[in-house]
């Protein structure tokens, strides 16, 4: 027998904001693979997982894109 439960998540401001930026985080990054895939393909080559892990761990470096490394690396 399957029994499913819901939980009520209630977080308070600071945890909101930060739960709120790793969102955006997340989302920045999904969009950004998926474009960059979407592109490599339209010119007939190919970018696989590792090499786009490797260009983001660089882009965590980049002081322009530190906003990256608040994000954990799963």
């Amino acid at each position: 027998m399957l029994a499913g439960r819901k939980y009520r998540l209630e977080l308070d401001f600071g945890q909101r904001a930060f739960a709120d930026r790793l969102g955006g985080i997340c989302r920045a990054v999904w969009n950004t693979g998926l474009e960059q895939r979407l592109e490599y393909r339209r010119r007939g080559e190919w970018i696989n997982y590792a090499e786009q892990c490797a260009q983001l761990a660089d882009a965590k470096k980049d002081p322009y894109c530190d906003w990256l490394a608040d994000a954990p690396a799963q």
